[in-house]
């Protein structure tokens, strides 16, 4: 009985640790004994037209610096860069600020809140360039970004391009520094699955496809998951461009990173349904990468909420109820003082689990059928100092 609990417990909590832990171990062995290099050398430049699509609902205090710093990319390019704002039934005065560069933009504007998806879609329509960058309201792109991306694209069988996200303010709150450290570990991950092949899925800060990879959003779905996947089950190649860099804030309090987790869980695993019966037919080692980064990913509360209870009672057996219960007491009282506290590492540690919380709230929603069609900006993300 106790060599069962064990080995029960030890299987969840492995299944718990190995996105974050042992999966990107294994592609970094992989990686020593085979690597996917692009087709060309990064030096050579096929010309290649752009176009940027972002959609804002209540933006007022960040998309005037959005679309000043697109305006002074495309001045860098020469003019070769088409700028595209749909702007989703804001009440904030986003529309009043977005019409004054009407004249230098594509601007659609909707008086009802339809949610990013149709927003994309809407604008996808009018898009004329070879390449599509879709982008977040919120995020200042580098200056080299876009001759960056040139160099990427000339490879033939890349289809769609991750930028690389840094956020400005990591040491403003435990919230926005455990952001931070994760989506470093999220970057570093998505290299190693870029040299052995693909990334698996983009950001939606900042990322770039065919224009042939862009296929309708259906409504309530990740958009920068759904677009991807969908050119990676095309054939195509998604990779990570560590170069190709955009700046963005982290949101800094607990309980807009909460609610923003439980969309982006939810969002996410709608697209998981609907990409599934596609992603499934392709070979072994993306279908290992997909399974390790993203599906494990949505149950690690799960995972791990089985584990300790299969740990508790395995402790139980080889010792007493009386001992077990003792030991979960001192931890959780660990964890709540330090969070009280507001001790770093317990924050930290307090934070990750609610993220997974979110997570796994967000995937059973969309398993039951509640998709999330709209998105409300958080507060703490939308402030206007950011900048490399």
């Amino acid at each position: 009985m106790a060599e069962t609990l064990f080995m029960a417990a030890a299987i969840f909590l492995f299944l718990a640790i190995h996105p974050f832990v042992t999966y990107p171990l294994s592609l970094r062995i992989l990686r020593a004994f085979y690597s996917e290099p692009l087709a060309v050398e990064l030096t050579s430049h096929k010309p290649l037209s752009f176009a940027v699509c972002l959609c804002a609902y209540n933006e007022a205090p960040v998309i005037g610096r959005t679309l000043n710093n697109l305006l002074a990319l495309r001045e860098s390019l020469g003019g070769n860069l088409q700028i595209l704002l749909y702007v989703d039934g804001a009440t904030d005065g986003t529309i009043e600020i977005a019409q004054r560069y009407a004249d230098r933009i594509d601007l659609v504007v909707s008086s009802e809140n339809h949610g990013k998806s149709y927003g994309l879609n809407r604008l996808a329509d009018r898009v004329r360039a070879d390449i599509v960058v879709l982008i977040d309201a919120n995020v200042e792109i580098a200056a080299d970004a876009f001759d960056n991306l040139r160099r990427y694209f000339a490879d033939p069988t890349v289809g769609c391009v991750c930028g690389h996200l840094t956020f400005v303010n990591s040491d403003e709150s435990v919230t926005a520094a455990t952001g931070s450290f994760y989506w470093r570990l999220e970057e570093r991950i998505k290299q190693l699955e870029s040299d052995t092949g693909s990334a698996m899925g983009a950001d939606g800060s900042l990322y770039a496809v065919r224009r042939e990879c862009l296929q309708p959003i259906p409504a309530g779905l990740a958009d920068d998951m759904y677009v991807s996947l969908t050119a990676l089950c095309k054939g195509y190649r998604v990779i990570r461009a560590a170069d190709v860099r955009a700046f963005e804030r982290a949101a800094a309090e607990p309980e807009e990173e909460f609610r923003r987790k439980v969309r982006i869980g939810c969002q996410g695993f709608g697209a998981h349904l609907a990409l599934w019966p596609q992603i499934r037919s392709l070979d072994g080692l993306t279908v290992y990468k997909y399974i390790s980064h993203k599906f494990l990913r949505w149950f690690s509360a799960v995972t791990l909420g089985a584990g300790a209870l299969l740990g508790f009672a395995w402790l139980a057996v080889v010792s007493n109820l009386a001992v077990a219960l003792i030991a979960a007491t001192i931890v959780v009282l660990i964890l709540l003082a330090g969070w009280r506290m507001r001790l770093r590492p317990a924050m930290l540690v307090v934070d990750i689990l609610l993220s997974f919380v979110a997570t796994a709230i967000g995937a059973w929603r969309a398993y039951n059928g509640t998709l999330v069609g709209t998105w409300e900006p958080a507060g703490s993300v939308r402030k206007r100092e950011v900048g490399p």
